[in-house]
Order: structure tokens, then sequence, then C-alpha cells
């Protein structure tokens, strides 16, 4: 019953209908992360993220170089603690660099494996504060859940699993019509991931994700020849879908992966 409750709550960014929907061009995250074992329960890891997207217009990390090539740069610290055999906690801290805005996150999470079915089911509840260049600070709170199966091949693992993600908006700001002008369901993620384990240090994972933000516009009233009002302007919600390619590179030092872990 428990895990049926924490779907619906994923679920429920989907159920709500949207006034217009909008496409993005495709973008390409390619991702090295390393990540090293401290004591028997123990993981640090340090993750680094480059964002591509195919309309080259919005590759504007800077004016010229090798990184004016790039949409958005990440880098990501972070510890995990296996606090019993199927809860988990931790802390994270990521830097983005983009044209604008610049952007630290501060997070805390907690993770919970199990199993449904054969397999493996993990769910996991995140707390975020952001502190963006020039913006006032916000706060996020991270629910998600990936389910997946690993499965033997040839002495390896090959590991298809899907997951979901939605993130909801917490607004710290004092000032007044600040909160009404964000939808408390900011963002969500589907993505179908696909891990080849090529050694047991080692392993890759592609994975397509379909990414929608959430938010209000503002539509301009509608005047005629004469410049009569023909119809009042107004301000609706909007989905804007970007699709997403993504590849991630892992190593991990003196320790199994494990599909439990934040890090797999």
């Amino acid at each position: 019953m428990k895990k049926l409750y924490f779907l619906m709550l994923l679920a429920l960014p989907l159920l709500a209908q949207a006034q217009s929907k909008v496409s993005s061009p495709a973008a390409i995250w390619p991702e090295l992360q390393v990540s090293y074992g401290v004591g028997d329960d123990g993981l640090l890891f340090l993750r680094n993220q480059y964002r591509v997207n195919t309309d080259g217009r919005y590759n504007d990390l800077t004016s010229s170089g090798p990184l004016s090539g790039f949409e958005r740069i990440e880098l990501s610290l972070g510890y995990e603690h296996a606090l019993s055999e199927h809860w988990r906690g931790g802390t994270m801290f990521r830097y983005a660099a983009e044209d604008f805005p610049k952007s630290s996150f501060y997070s805390l999470f907690l993770r919970h494996s199990g199993n449904i079915r054969g397999l493996f089911f993990n769910k996991q509840v995140m707390a975020e504060y952001m502190n963006q260049q020039d913006q006032n600070a916000l706060g996020r709170f991270r629910l998600s859940a990936d389910l997946g199966k690993r499965i033997p091949l040839r002495g390896r693992f090959l590991t298809p699993s899907l997951s979901y993600e939605a993130m909801l908006l917490a607004d710290f700001s004092e000032e007044e019509g600040v909160h009404n002008q964000e939808r408390r369901v900011d963002r969500t993620r589907l993505r179908l991931n696909l891990t080849w384990e090529l050694t047991e240090k080692l392993r890759v994972t592609p994975y397509f994700m379909r990414q929608t933000d959430y938010y209000y516009v503002l539509v301009p009233p509608v005047y005629d020849e004469q410049e009569q009002l023909v119809e009042e302007g107004y301000t609706t919600k909007r989905n804007r879908i970007s699709p997403v390619v993504g590849l991630e590179i892992k190593y991990t030092f003196n320790k199994a992966p494990d599909t439990a872990s934040i890090t797999y």
C-alpha cells in the first residue's frame, strides 16, 4: 500500500491539465562520475555533467573558446551512507554554470530500496536549496522512483530501468505575489536507462529522457485593425517538453556497484 501511495504522489503532475504545450530542441547530456568507498558503509562521489543543445543558439556558456559549444556545465560533490539494508541517506552540493544564471544547489536525500515482482524498486526524497544569481532563493522537494532489473549477460551485467522524478517548489521569498508567479510542480523527468557493467568498477549508461517544465505565461490582449480590444489578455499554464539523450560513464574505486545507490 505504501508503494502505491508513493507512485500516486509521483503521478500527480501527470494528472494536472495544462492549457498549452510547447517543445524545445533536443539536448545531449554526457556525464562523468567517479566514486570512492569510505569504510564499509560510505561512498564519496564526484560528477561532471555537460549539456549541449542541438540548437546552437542556446550553446552560449561563453562567447568564445572551448566552452562556447556548451549550454551548461555542472559539477557535483556528494556523500552517501548506508543506514541499514534498505535505507541510505546523504548530502550533495552542485554548482551549475551557464550564460545566466549561475546556480548553487545544497541537498539532503533519503533513499529506500526494495523489490517488487522480481524487480528492484528504489524510492528517494531529496530536499534541495537553490541559490541562483540575481534571483530569489528557492527550495525544492524532489520525489523520485526507479524500477529495473540487473540481468547477468556473458559474465557481466546489463540493467534496464525506468525512472520518474517530480520536483516541487517551495519559495522562500517574502515579496507579495511572488508565490503566484510559479507553479507548485516545477519539473518532471521520465527516463529510460540501460546500464552496462563493463567491469566490476566501470559501467556506462545511455539513456533517453523526457523533461517537462511547468510555468505560467502571459497571453497579450488582441486588438482589431481599428485598435479596438477584441480579447482580453490572460495568464495560462504552459508545459515545455524537452527531449534529452544522455550518456553516463561511471567508475567506482574499492566498492562493488549497487543498484540501491544514488551513484548507480
